[in-house]
C-alpha cells in the first residue's frame, strides 16, 4: 500500500527533498551507525518532518539501505569496476583489477564524505543492509576476480583454490585500509597517491602470479607417479 505523502512532501521540489534527506542521512549514520542514527536528527537536518522517511524510503532501514547502496553506486561511477575482455591478457587483467580495488578502497572511498565511516560502523555492527551490499555490489566484482584468477590459473586449479587465491588477493588489497593506523606507525607509508597506488598495485600482482604459479607447480609435484 502507498504510503500517503505528507504535507510537507508536497512541494515543487521532491526530488530535492529526497537528495537532502539521503545527505543528512548519510551525515547522521556515518557519525553515529545504524542503530545509534537517529530519523529525527535526519529530518532535521534534512529541514522535513518525521513521515517524509517513511512516504519516500518506507523506513529507517530503507533509508540507510539507500544510504549505503548509493554511496558505492556513485563511487563506481567515478571508478568503474575491471573486466576481463575478450582477448585480453589475463595477467593484465589480474593487475588492472588489483590497481583498481586498490584506488577505490585507499583513494576513492578514503576520500567519500561517509562511506568510509558507514563501512567501519558496517564491519562492526552488520545490518541486514549488508547482505544487499554484497549481492548488489560486492559479489558481481568479486565474481570478475574469481573469472580473472581461473584465466591466470591453469585448467588443472580447482574452484575452491581459485576462490582462495581470490581471498587472498582482495585481503592483500584492503590490508592497507583496514590496517592503516598500524601500518604507519610500524613506519610504511600507506599509498595515498596515483603513483604509490600503481607501484604497490604492481607489487601485489607479481606475487598473486608468483604464488598462483608455485601452487600449480607444487600441485604437480604431489600427483602420484605414473610408474
Amino acid at each position: 500500500m502507498a504510503h500517503a505523502a505528507p504535507a510537507s512532501s508536497r512541494e515543487r521540489d521532491p526530488e530535492g527533498r529526497k537528495e537532502r534527506i539521503l545527505t543528512a542521512a548519510g551525515a547522521v549514520f556515518s557519525k553515529a551507525g545504524f542503530d545509534a542514527g537517529s530519523v529525527r536528527e535526519i529530518s532535521r537536518r534534512a529541514r522535513v518532518n518525521v513521515a517524509a522517511v517513511n512516504y519516500y524510503f518506507d523506513s529507517k532501514a530503507g533509508l540507510y539501505r539507500e544510504v549505503l547502496l548509493a554511496a558505492h553506486r556513485q563511487l563506481l561511477e567515478q571508478e568503474p569496476p575491471v573486466t576481463l575482455q575478450g582477448g585480453q591478457d589475463a595477467q593484465e587483467a589480474l593487475g588492472s583489477w588489483i590497481a583498481f580495488c586498490l584506488r577505490f578502497v585507499l583513494l576513492k572511498r578514503a576520500s567519500h564524505p561517509v562511506l568510509g565511516k558507514l563501512m567501519a560502523h558496517e564491519m562492526r555492527q552488520p545490518t541486514a543492509a549488508l547482505s544487499e551490499l554484497v549481492k548488489l555490489v560486492v559479489r558481481p566484482i568479486f565474481d570478475e576476480l574469481r573469472r580473472i584468477v581461473t584465466a591466470v590459473a591453469a585448467p588443472s586449479m580447482d574452484k575452491t583454490e581459485i576462490e582462495m587465491w581470490a581471498h587472498h588477493i582482495v585481503g592483500m588489497c584492503v590490508h592497507y585500509e583496514h590496517n592503516a593506523e598500524v601500518i604507519e606507525r610500524l613506519g610504511f607509508s600507506v599509498p595515498t597517491t596515483e603513483d604509490a597506488i600503481a607501484r604497490l598495485a604492481g607489487s601485489i600482482t607479481a606475487l598473486a602470479l608468483r604464488g598462483i604459479s608455485g601452487a600449480q607447480a607444487g600441485a604437480k609435484t604431489l600427483e602420484p607417479s605414473s610408474s
